[in-house]
């Protein structure tokens, strides 16, 4: 009789064990470096840095906009945010769960967003979300010089708010999501959205 020989809801211990591998299979498991081996199978542009539930934004009212974060961004806030009309309030949010990828695989912002298989909408975080995110967790930016990657909707229109890390500072961009360029794995670019839910 095995000594693994009893279950949680039906499923016995020694089959789970099993279909992870066994001991050392399990242990890998709850390091989280199964998880993100699994992950990386079903996507292979985007690789998952935080584990789900770690980074939490608090409540915002959406009254604070990118290009009006000079603060947040000593290095700089490029002038298309204003340019293009995007200075404009959004709306409250409620305490959101936000993920946290690096890229694998060079992309274009459709490919990048379009591999975590939800709708654009549900990727999107406010101006002051991504504002909030920039002041609150700068140990998830990406760091020198290169970027981290935020989807934001204005009308119906999408873009992606690009923040650098400079040794003056932060310094945000803002891209049309359309653009077809294609951006460098070899970067290690990061992308954040909100948690998604199953």
């Amino acid at each position: 009789m095995s000594k693994y020989n009893f279950s949680v809801e039906g499923v016995s211990l020694e089959a789970l064990l099993n279909k992870l591998g066994g001991i050392e299979g399990a242990k890998r498991f709850l390091s989280g470096e199964l998880v993100v081996k699994l992950a990386e199978g079903f996507n292979n542009i985007l690789r998952p840095l935080s584990i789900s539930g770690t980074i939490t934004l608090a409540p915002c009212d959406g009254t604070q906009t990118l290009a009006q974060a000079k603060r947040t961004f000593p290095s700089g806030v490029d002038s298309d945010f204003t340019n293009w009309g995007l200075d404009k309030a959004g709306k409250a949010t409620e305490e959101t769960q936000v993920q946290v990828y690096e890229m694998a695989k060079d992309a274009t912002f459709a490919q990048m967003f379009g591999s975590l298989g939800a709708d654009l909408d549900k990727l999107c975080l406010t101006q002051h979300q991504i504002k909030a995110f920039c002041e609150n967790h700068t140990n998830w930016l990406r760091a020198d010089g290169y970027g981290t990657f935020f989807m934001f909707r204005v009308g119906d229109q999408f873009f992606v708010a690009y923040a650098r890390r400079n040794s003056g500072g932060l310094f945000s961009r803002v891209v049309y999501f359309e653009d077809t360029r294609d951006w460098s794995a070899d970067h290690r670019l990061r992308v954040v959205v909100p948690q998604l839910v199953a």
